[in-house]
């Protein structure tokens, strides 16, 4: 009987488990919602001990979806940055902080304005947010100095739940890029660790491995809880985005692939970084080839759509997902591109990238006693592809080779045309939607000896081309959204200068 590869991807509202064949057929999956705490001052926590217990609870039910079936090894990937931390004997030494945690906003800003962030820049290439593990452990520190005290190792989301799976430490090197780890020598670095004055992390971080190497194996408490099969082989955790571009078989500098969920994601492959204190979005090292991850994300992607849509309850209403859509595309399929003019900055939430500006907001340019809601809506769709755009040309140029593309937005045909001739190449859309689980399969099979994970991830895949036919149309109104973006920054920092005049 063919023994099954497993893919665990514990996000930050849901947990998914998934079995796969090894030519990459899913044959079993499930999922359960997650529990986020939101604390006064912008927290973003969860139970460490209730994360343990949804994932024992999904890989129970996805044991017994298999029928009886062997498996051949668990790949785990999981949300990224935060701060997990974990006493000698390995329990929490308090609750997590996430990756959206907002609570050292200020702290932050009083580092960049010391130059004290630059060195992070110059090391990981990576502009430096609230939620990642220094900034959050100076403000434990300071505000719960008995969960400090208590702390034996920090890790991510990932490596806590490879540690109850195996009663291994181990974190691979997407995860431990950001903040400690200079790129270049692929190693924690003093001066990185000490421009955040947390010397005493020092000692607490694991040190990094691939994400195909071998984590542990599941113990005898690991498996009464789960039915997994004591000692089945578990791969060292890595973050969801990588486990995605696993899935995807992405390996090669100047390989890219985006996202379009509720925010935006480009995702650019290189093997060359240039040091900056003060680099444009995130960079990871991947988690099996020596290239890095250029992670530029734009605020709002989808949710722009969402928000518009929402605005015309009557006319873009619908009882699905799909039916909001083909209203929408119904108007918008008959405005030209440029929308008659209308450009839509999709701002809503503030920006990241490719320019960090979160006081931003939206706005529509151009509308006119003749402007339709059609006209509008192009624009929406427009504006979060030349969001796409914007950071490619801040980046590295247009890409030069076909972009997967992926999330909620990936399933609208007329907003996957846009975005094919806004960037100029083909955009590749798959029918599945699994590649972070299958990835994670994918590094655990690898770990277990099956081949490299980025070739085991090659499996048949109905891909849909959306070949750019208008790209020569949207250089005008790319240059015109650029123009007004860069107007609308110096205009808010203008209008935030007079709002704190006027308190």
């Amino acid at each position: 009987m063919t023994k099954l590869w497993l893919g665990l991807d514990v996000g930050t509202t849901a947990v998914k488990a998934a079995a796969y064949t090894p030519e990459g057929r899913q044959v079993a999956l499930a999922e359960a919602p997650s529990q986020v705490t939101q604390v006064a001052g912008g927290g973003s926590e969860q139970d460490m001990g209730q994360v343990w217990a949804t994932v024992v609870a999904v890989l129970a039910d996805l044991v017994g979806r298999c029928d009886g079936a062997e498996f051949e090894a668990l790949g785990i990937a999981a949300q990224g940055d935060g701060l997990w931390c974990v006493t000698e004997d390995g329990a929490p030494a308090g609750p997590a902080m996430l990756w959206n945690d907002t609570r050292t906003a200020d702290d932050l800003a009083a580092l960049e304005a010391s130059g004290a962030t630059g060195v992070i820049g110059r090391g990981c290439n990576t502009s430096l947010w609230s939620g990642t593990s220094g900034m959050l452990w100076r403000w434990v520190r300071e505000n719960r100095p008995e969960m400090a005290a208590k702390t034996a190792h920090v890790m991510t989301c990932v490596d806590w739940i490879g540690l109850k799976l195996t009663g291994a430490l181990g974190t691979d090197f997407s995860d431990a890029t950001i903040p400690f780890l200079d790129i270049a020598s692929r190693d924690y670095d003093a001066g990185q660790i000490a421009a955040l004055d947390c010397d005493e992390l020092a000692d607490k971080l694991i040190a990094p491995r691939t994400a195909d190497s071998v984590l542990g194996q599941v113990t005898d408490a690991a498996a009464g809880a789960t039915g997994l099969p004591e000692g089945l082989t578990v791969s060292v955790g890595t973050l969801d985005l990588s486990a995605m571009i696993v899935g995807m078989g992405l390996a090669q500098s100047g390989e890219t692939m985006m996202i379009m969920g509720t925010t935006a994601v480009v995702n650019i492959l290189t093997d060359r970084i240039t040091p900056s204190d003060a680099p444009v979005g995130a960079s990871c090292l991947h988690p099996t080839a020596p290239v890095t991850i250029r992670v530029l994300a734009p605020t709002t992607g989808a949710a722009a759509f969402d928000w518009f849509a929402a605005l015309h309850p009557k006319s873009l209403g619908g009882a699905s997902a799909g039916e909001v859509a083909a209203r929408m595309n119904a108007l918008v399929e008959t405005v030209p591109p440029g929308a008659n003019g209308v450009t839509f900055l999709p701002y809503l939430n503030g920006e990241r990238a490719p320019f960090v500006a979160p006081n931003l907001r939206g706005a529509f340019h151009g509308l006119s006693s003749t402007t339709s809601t059609g006209d509008m809506g192009r624009a929406v769709m427009e504006g979060a592809a030349l969001s796409l755009r914007h950071c490619f040309e801040e980046e590295t140029g247009l890409p030069t080779a076909p972009v997967q593309l992926t999330g909620g937005g990936s399933k609208n045909p007329v907003w996957c045309q846009i975005i094919a001739d806004v960037v100029g190449q083909p955009v590749l859309v798959s029918a599945a939607s699994d590649h972070g689980l299958w990835g994670a399969a994918c590094l655990g099979a690898a770990a277990a000896g099956r081949g490299a994970a980025v070739e085991l991830s090659r499996r048949d895949e109905a891909l849909q081309s959306y070949t750019p036919n208008n790209h020569a149309a949207y250089g005008p109104v790319y240059a015109r959204y650029a123009l007004i973006s860069r107007h609308h920054r110096a205009l808010q920092a203008d209008l935030n200068t007079l709002r704190e005049t006027q308190t």
